[in-house]
């Protein structure tokens, strides 16, 4: 069969950016592995449990309202014939490597922003609008290769910002284009908040301003968007609307934190303590493979909601204590016991702890005593961590985390891609 012919940039409007989303992204690869959930009501869920959220649902479930964040319970009342799976996630992280794979097959990829998200600078003819149309229905025919329910939205545009905005336009399946020429005119039919960046607290902002719609946004001055975002980003922004092809430079990375919800066994106050610990022996592990140094660690605790208790947030207890560079488990977990002695002695539902003022080796700030202790220590966390590199997760852990060490399995969130030897 032959090529298509390719259209000349100079005949034609371009685009220079291609971002993929990938539709329903848990749900649709339970649906692929199981093929009697097809065409029904799923919600992919951390664990099965009553006290859980629902971190994916297919197409067939956000027909009645349910979405990424919906408490269990109120899905289940939005939804009644709503089927629970309960989450895999070195599976999904095994279908993103075989979709970047198959993308990186018709487009070399630029950025991997998240697990169902990545983004591709376009070159040369590719620029052509009905060129950079052919090439994402490639990718969708590809992406069918590695699943057959596996569907993706795509937006082509003259920036990134862009892409990803038009990507969010149509979906499942969508395919939309924006172009320089129609900017920001084009983006009249949306609303603030469907732009990256602005979210439920920048938009209250922007409407105390009076600011309520797009074409009021966009004719804002970059002046006046700067003194509203408080930042450059809103003079940024200003820019991105109308199609300025610049990103922001990579930021040196400031926190490092792991979350999880309490199966039912795990909901008193010493048993939370052991999955507190557990959660800061994945962090710190992660933080000796990055090659940083913690100089603060916080915990945070969310409590059973009583009955009586008002609607207003769940209550919840944290804690903060800034300590000298450290990435070992043995000196880590001694601060996170001298926090938890506040920790108040109700039902705890879900945990959570954050490493945070990080710092490379030239950056640290080296100690002044206990320097052979903290040496110690450092040799043996890398010990075990090229036993459990060699071995296998969790095959050398703290003694301490024996009755724990499968209570809080890795996750993935929408920021970063646990490698697949952390599973």
């Amino acid at each position: 069969m032959p090529r298509p012919r390719l259209a000349s940039l100079a005949d034609c409007p371009w685009v220079r950016w291609l971002f993929l989303d990938l539709n329903a992204y848990f749900a649709s690869i339970e649906q692929q592995e199981r093929p009697e959930l097809r065409g029904r009501p799923i919600a992919v869920v951390p664990m099965i449990t009553e006290n859980t959220v629902c971190i994916a649902a297919s197409y067939e479930a956000k027909h009645f309202g349910v979405k990424t964040g919906t408490k269990l319970a109120d899905a289940q009342a939005m939804c009644p014939g709503l089927e629970l799976v309960e989450a895999r996630p070195k599976l999904y992280v095994e279908y993103h490597h075989a979709i970047v794979s198959a993308v990186d097959r018709c487009v070399p990829i630029s950025a991997v922003m998240s697990v169902d998200e990545m983004a591709c600078e376009l070159s040369g003819r590719e620029q052509a609008l009905p060129n950079a149309l052919q090439l994402a229905d490639a990718l969708k025919q590809e992406l069918r290769g590695v699943g057959e329910t596996l569907r993706c939205s795509i937006g082509l545009a003259p920036n990134r910002f862009l892409a990803k905005v038009a990507s969010d336009m149509e979906k499942p399946d969508g395919l939309t284009f924006l172009l320089k020429g129609d900017l920001p005119q084009a983006l009249f039919r949306l609303a603030p908040g469907d732009l990256p960046g602005i979210g439920a607290r920048m938009q209250a902002r922007l409407e105390l301003a009076g600011i309520r719609t797009m074409r009021q946004l966009a004719a804002l001055s970059p002046a006046r968007m700067r003194a509203l975002w408080g930042s450059v980003v809103g003079e940024r922004m200003w820019h991105w609307m109308r199609g300025a092809d610049f990103h922001d430079p990579p930021s040196p990375r400031r926190s490092l934190g792991r979350q999880h919800v309490l199966a039912p066994e795990f909901r008193s106050r010493e048993a939370a303590l052991e999955v507190a610990l557990q959660l800061l022996h994945l962090a710190a592990t992660e933080l000796r493979k990055l090659e940083l140094w913690a100089g603060g660690l916080s915990v945070q605790v969310d409590f059973m909601r009583f009955p009586k208790q008002p609607r207003e947030g769940d209550p919840y207890w944290e804690a903060h204590a800034r300590i000298a560079d450290c990435r070992d488990d043995f000196m880590l977990q001694r601060h996170l016991r001298r926090l938890w002695g506040g920790c108040p002695a109700a039902k705890p539902i879900a945990v959570g702890v954050r490493l945070y003022d990080l710092s490379g080796e030239q950056q640290r700030t080296l100690p002044l005593f206990d320097a052979d202790e903290q040496r110690r220590r450092e040799r043996a966390s890398a010990a075990m961590d090229a036993l459990n590199l060699k071995f296998g997760p969790q095959t050398v852990y703290p003694a301490g985390l024996q009755a724990v060490r499968t209570a809080a399995p890795t996750r993935i969130s929408f920021s970063s891609i646990p490698s697949l030897e952390r599973f």
